[in-house]
């Protein structure tokens, strides 16, 4: 494949540079065996850890030697008993696991293998110097705390299990064969690796010129929970050796001296980690269980260049905002300026008096100068995280949790980890592969700047800072002309699953500019810039094409209803219906907008109503089944404008009970003799996918699928290929389920909720009281129920987790249900709902639609219907 412009920002493409290889195994146990850095270690945390920390006497070789014995004790079991399905379907269900099915055909290896240049003498680089090999000095890290009186010599002293020391040892392993040049910086080919089915990391040859190297026993673990945290996910991260290409050599110095700090040094560094980064008098810093006094703790990261001290070049804006309003108001008494009004007022008069006012004589401190020493007299000693540790802290998290949820923050990510550690969270058991996601340090980099754009814009979204959104927006759009150009080229006729396309930058600016599209939309100034955008994410035919059909529709409503061009409007929908890869929610909305302009009588041009008429008349409809429906009344009790109403459900002399919409319908269900109900909208088709294929979600390692110990779903769920991935083992677990009858299969999916309910994946069984409700909801459903629900979000989930009718209702005894949309007051069917009404309907599913009507609106809405009818 030809290079392109992309590897200017990240090397998709790598070179044809072939680095020796030395073919030795090394860590092959380490990338396939699903572990927590937190989970795991825990019990030897609490009773174990002291504050004295002795050498560790373990030996490299040692561990070594050790680590052959774990990988002998690997077994890999893979007889198939698929037979069983068709003369024992309950047995064959209980015994089914679709890594059996797995054919000699599909990825041979999707585990990293390593080779070390170091385990064998015949592949270490030969000197042509003359010179003999001189062992390595000490690090220079250890000499300059050794050479500081200060320093207490510590080190060390083993008090984990065997894996914690063991990632401690391949850490320091691997920064050092970075140091030394065997791993050089990533240029990866992700095209080769996806498209082949495995993955090696070649080492480059041993530098033997490098005299210094980085030492185990300099290494102090942490005795704080929330460093200890910390520490551990460096070491994870770096216990991988293909993430030290993604670190320069000055930045993987940082990264050792930060796994080098003294205990009390380690927690201060975390707690200012999770704050804003910003400056901070150290005055106002609290935290008596490190010390009473941070001050002389805050030097020794400042003397490490991990954060830093001088103000000196810092706008003097930016100090006065660290005064207190009394502070600033003693200064403007000073500078006898008029010190009414908010904290903002005074700053805004102090800046303008320095402004305005000159020194009396050449040659004397002007106001400013002395208004600097001023307010650094009153601020004390103050610090800012330096922003370089920052981005590389960022990088580490990145590489633990590439796919995080945008809205979380360090301080999300370490609350997590502490859940994790007291067992309040607990993920599945998976397996992660180790193909990489990222082909260079610049590809990683460029994700990370847009995926924080794209935290920016959904923060400023939420709180609705329209001006911020729409320059976050601009930005996108900038950066988009530099990466859509180049990815499209790269992935003309690429088999590079779209789960890993995800992580490409250019993906992640579209995305950041699709979220801005509204904020444009609220202006008449912006309106012609959301049109702009909107054409660029319609024309790119790189990411997000299944998206393509609800930006066709805004361009649309544009066009219709703020512009007033019907015209405009019905030449974008031509073009919209003949898009190929529409979904049959955006079809059906769009031939829905057809009917609805065919149907004006006035400010219609003959040629846009032939146009159409041929909409109408040539695109395929979906013809929509018949749905029952009933109307209950209710006394509403709030303002039906509101997002929520409040209804009166029971008005007794004793008692009244007021709840939502749906909580009216249920009482009306029950009633009615459903004696069971749940609001469930989207949660229930998930929980019963979850439930029944969770083998085939969880069990099974798809390249790049899992690449996240905290990860609560394969990442090509949310893809097309989830089923063609899996289409062998979800096929047979469908012949399986289907010889089951409702007794059985609500007997298994009973057995299999109360077996996963406990991991924090898609599963949201909440809405359930118990795993009895939820055999007993089966039950009701049937066989083929229950599977055609799941088959729906087996071919694309994400698309139909939204728009599931709200309610179910039951009654066990008598084997009915109901499976009920609930609308209120001017509220209408949406394109989905009605598409999964329709669906369950054909599935033979009794569903109904339940519209509820106040008493005192009741007779005038009944009019408007007739009216409309």
């Amino acid at each position: 494949m030809a290079q392109t412009k992309i590897d200017q920002f990240y090397k998709i493409i790598s070179s044809n540079r072939k680095c020796e290889s030395v073919k030795k195994g090394i860590d092959k146990k380490s990338s396939n065996t699903r572990f927590s850095i937190i989970g795991k270690t825990k019990e030897g945390l609490s009773s174990k850890l002291k504050t004295s920390i002795y050498k560790n006497k373990q030996t490299t070789s040692k561990m070594s030697e050790k680590q052959k014995k774990q990988n002998n004790l690997l077994s890999h079991n893979e007889t198939s008993h698929l037979c069983e399905a068709y003369n024992s379907p309950t047995k064959a269900i209980e015994n089914y696991s679709p890594t059996r099915v797995i054919e000699s055909t599909t990825v041979t290896s999707s585990i990293a293998k390593y080779t070390s240049p170091i385990k064998s003498q015949q592949q270490t680089p030969i000197m042509h110097s003359g010179t003999k090999f001189t062992p390595k000095k000490s690090s220079p890290i250890k000499n300059a705390l050794d050479n500081s009186s200060e320093h207490a010599k510590i080190v060390r002293k083993k008090l984990f299990k065997d894996r914690i020391d063991e990632l401690i040892s391949k850490t320091i392993k691997n920064l050092n064969l970075a140091k030394e040049g065997a791993i050089a910086d990533n240029n990866i080919n992700l095209e080769k690796v996806y498209s082949s089915g495995k993955f090696n990391l070649e080492y480059n040859s041993i530098d033997t010129t490098t005299s210094t190297r980085y030492e185990i026993n300099d290494v102090i673990v942490p005795v704080d929970t929330y460093s200890l945290h910390f520490f551990l996910v460096i070491v994870t991260v770096f216990s991988n050796p293909i993430n030290c290409g993604y670190f320069d050599q000055d930045e993987r110095d940082l990264i050792f001296s930060l796994i080098t700090l003294q205990s009390r040094e380690q927690a201060l560094l975390i707690r200012m980690l999770k704050r804003k980064c910003m400056w901070r008098r150290i005055s106002n810093i609290k935290y008596d269980e490190i010390a009473s006094d941070l001050k002389p703790i805050f030097d020794k990261l400042i003397s490490r260049s991990i954060f830093k001290s001088n103000m000196e070049e810092e706008d003097i804006s930016v100090l006065l905002n660290l005064l207190q309003v009394d502070e600033l108001r003693k200064l403007c008494q000073e500078l006898k300026i008029n010190s009414s009004g908010k904290k903002e007022n005074h700053i805004q008069s102090i800046l303008t008096f320095c402004r305005k006012t000159k020194s009396l004589f050449p040659g004397m401190s002007s106001p400013a100068t002395k208004l600097r020493a001023s307010v650094n007299k009153r601020l004390g000693d103050c610090i800012l995280l330096n922003i370089r540790v920052k981005e590389i802290v960022d990088r580490i998290i990145t590489l633990l949790i590439p796919n995080r949820d945008p809205f979380e923050t360090l301080a999300d990510i370490f609350l997590m980890l502490l859940r994790v550690s007291t067992d309040q969270i607990k993920f599945p058991e998976i397996t992660i592969s180790d193909f990489p996601i990222f082909a260079s340090k610049g590809h990683l980099l460029n994700y990370i700047e847009a995926k924080n754009t794209l935290f920016n814009v959904l923060s400023a979204i939420e709180e609705k800072q329209w001006e911020t959104v729409r320059s976050l927006g601009t930005i996108a759009a900038q950066h988009l002309s530099l990466f859509l150009e180049a990815e499209s080229e790269s992935l003309r006729d690429s088999t590079l699953p779209r789960h890993i396309r995800r992580f490409m930058p250019g993906y992640m600016w579209l995305k950041v500019l699709s979220k801005s599209i509204d904020a444009f939309k609220k202006t008449k100034e912006t309106m012609s810039q959301a049109i702009e955008y909107l054409q660029i994410l319609i024309n790119q035919n790189c990411h997000m094409k299944n998206r393509k059909g609800q930006w066709y529709s805004e361009l649309i409503k544009i066009e219709m209803y703020h512009r007033k061009n019907l015209d405009a409007s019905v030449e974008i929908l031509l073009d919209a219906i003949s898009y190929e890869n529409l979904t049959e929610v955006d079809r059906l909305d769009l031939f829905e907008r057809a009917e609805m302009i065919a149907k004006k009588k006035s400010d219609i041009s003959e040629q846009t109503r032939n146009a159409i008429k041929y909409i109408l008349a040539n695109v395929p409809s979906k013809t929509l089944t018949f749905q029952n429906s009933i109307t209950i009344k209710g006394i509403l009790c709030g303002n039906t404008s509101q997002r929520k109403s409040n209804w009166c459900i029971t008005n007794d002399v004793d008692e009244q009970i007021y709840g939502s919409v749906e909580s009216l319908a249920l009482y009306h269900y029950k009633c009615k003799g459903y004696i069971k109900g749940t609001h469930c909208e989207g949660a229930f088709p998930i929980t019963l996918f979850t439930i029944l294929f969770w083998d085939e979600i969880y069990d099974m390692n798809i390249p790049g699928a899992w690449v996240s110990l905290y990860q609560d779903a394969p990442l090509d769920l949310y893809s097309s290929e989830f089923y063609e991935n899996r289409k062998k083992q979800i096929d047979m677990k469908l012949q399986i389920v289907r010889k089951f009858d409702e007794e059985t299969l609500s007997r298994h999916l009973k057995r299999e909720f109360d077996l996963h309910c406990e991991y924090k994946s898609i599963f949201q069984g909440n809405i359930f009281d118990n795993s009895n409700s939820f055999q007993e909801v089966t039950y009701c459903l049937g066989v083929e129920g229950v599977v055609g629900i799941c088959e729906r979000l087996i071919h694309n989930f994400p698309l139909w987790t939204a728009g599931f009718p709200d309610l179910i209702v039951w009654n066990v005894h008598t084997k009915q249900y109901k499976i009920v949309e609930v609308k209120g007051p001017g509220d209408s069917l949406s394109t989905k709902q009605k598409l999964w009404l329709d669906y369950l309907n054909r599935l033979g599913l009794n569903t109904e639609v339940c519209y509820c009507e106040s008493n005192a609106s009741h007779s005038k809405g009944r009019k408007r219907k007739h009216e409309e009818l």
